[in-house]
């Protein structure tokens, strides 16, 4: 047939899709930053921080109970008492302190002329000082003492007012029954009692020395009975401040055999040198402070804070968190053996047949007091990986023969060096410490030096592990 078309034998093929590079990479990139990602999270990081010389602030402020010689004095009749004399002020046998009125007339008039009075301008003086005093001392923290401040000027302004009243009565003391009275002895005047006042350094306890729970009484009445204290007079100038102090605290001051120390009252910054030395009130260490004056100044006070003067060490200063402790071996140091310019220790060995030879064993030094060497338990050969002074093993001296017992051990504190890319423990001696620093001893020897780079979190590594910088 003429007409007839051909078939066409065309056959489709399914093509394959290329490869898509750009979504093979960034999957690839996807996936590594997951794993780094993952590694951050859970891998510890190591963070290095480098040694640099200075000095550390150390806080020396303390605060200390005061032992003065000190007498309370008592009413000798029963009445109505105007106070003359200031608390704080040197009274003498000619000095008004007080006065007693039996049947509270000359009291009452002289309250009942009392707005009458005027202040002088050395009263007002006077006024004036113990207001900047007190703004001079406020603290937002003990605002209670505001209401003590309070009742104590309230109390010098009528002492001042009763006293220019008093020299304005005439007729005053042509009464029997009004007893003007004077100070049996020369000292600084105060109104109050706390139970110390026969108090001697000797008698000093333990809680004694905490102020916490300190009270003293108010012995300024409207009335009083016979019998009752009514002043008390710090007679002696010399005086004792006993602060407590820590183990470490105290044993410097022995160690430096201080006789003297210069210190600063913060209440009003002026400053005084006492006899220095170091007491035991009971368990406790305590700094014993002998003054020869200021005593005028503080005769309200039982606890008085000082700052002592002490100039602060210069070393090597290292963050708290650098530094760690490690345990070593303790071997004598006649045992230490050098050839060709390394240092190590004969060790005693034995082979198949049981026969004792000795090898000698390199080792690193890490600290070295008068008899010892410290040294790692767990230093290794790298080699076989095995303990190179295992505990147990001896050690021989080659002169003597004499044989050492590996096995003593004590704990040094250090930090992690890591100039080297890995880390190694090197020995510190502490001066000084606060909560975020500590002043190392610079120039010992196996120890730090300034610029090199420690490790600052030294519990997240130990000896010799690589550290990524």
């Amino acid at each position: 047939m003429a007409g007839r078309r051909k078939r066409s034998k065309i056959v489709s093929v399914r093509r394959k899709r290329p490869i898509n590079i750009d979504l093979v990479f960034f999957g690839a990139v996807a996936v590594y930053i997951c794993v780094v990602c993952y590694m951050g999270m859970s891998t510890e990081h190591i963070a290095g921080y480098e040694v640099s010389a200075g000095s550390l602030a150390v806080n020396h402020t303390y605060t200390g109970v005061a032992v003065r010689q000190e007498s309370v004095y008592y009413a000798g009749t029963s009445g109505y008492v105007s106070y003359y004399a200031r608390e704080g002020e040197r009274v003498s046998g000619s000095s008004l302190v007080y006065t007693i009125d039996e049947k509270g007339e000359i009291n009452a008039l002289i309250r009942q002329n009392a707005e009458n009075v005027d202040l002088t301008d050395d009263n007002f003086s006077v006024i004036r000082g113990s207001i900047r005093s007190y703004m001079s001392e406020y603290n937002e923290l003990e605002f209670s003492r505001t209401y003590d401040f309070q009742s104590s000027l309230q109390g010098s302004v009528m002492d001042l007012m009763n006293q220019n009243m008093l020299e304005s009565l005439e007729d005053a003391g042509e009464d029997s029954m009004f007893t003007r009275v004077y100070p049996e002895n020369i000292g600084i005047l105060e109104y109050y009692m706390d139970g110390f006042e026969d108090l001697t350094v000797e008698g000093l306890t333990e809680e004694m020395l905490d102020p916490s729970g300190y009270e003293k009484q108010n012995l300024k009445k409207e009335l009083i009975q016979e019998g009752e204290p009514v002043y008390k007079l710090a007679t002696e100038e010399k005086w004792s401040l006993v602060i407590p102090l820590s183990e470490e605290e105290a044993a410097g001051f022995q160690q430096e055999e201080r006789k003297f120390l210069e210190v600063e009252f913060t209440r009003d910054h002026t400053t005084a040198w006492a006899d220095f030395s170091v007491i035991y009130v009971g368990a406790t260490p305590c700094a014993r402070l002998d003054f020869n004056n200021s005593m005028v100044r503080f005769a309200d006070l039982r606890y008085i804070e000082v700052e002592f003067l002490i100039d602060d060490e210069t070393g090597l200063k290292i963050p708290n968190s650098a530094i760690v402790e490690k345990e070593f071996y303790l071997i004598p140091q006649k045992f230490l053996v050098e050839q060709e310019d390394e240092k190590g220790f004969m060790k005693e060995v034995y082979d198949e047949n049981g026969q004792a030879s000795v090898e000698f064993v390199t080792t690193t030094l890490y600290y070295a007091d008068e008899e010892n060497y410290y040294v790692d338990p767990r230093e290794s050969d790298v080699s076989d990986g095995k303990e190179k002074l295992p505990m147990g093993a001896y050690l021989v001296e080659p002169d003597t023969q004499e044989r050492f017992q590996i096995g003593v051990n004590r704990t040094l504190q250090g930090v992690y060096n890591i100039n080297k890319g890995y880390t190694q423990f090197r020995q510190i001696n502490i001066l000084y410490q606060n909560e975020e620093f500590t002043l190392v001893e610079e120039g010992t020897s196996y120890g730090l030096t300034v610029y090199d780079r420690i490790v600052l979190n030294g519990e997240a590594v130990s000896e010799d592990e690589v550290v990524y910088r």
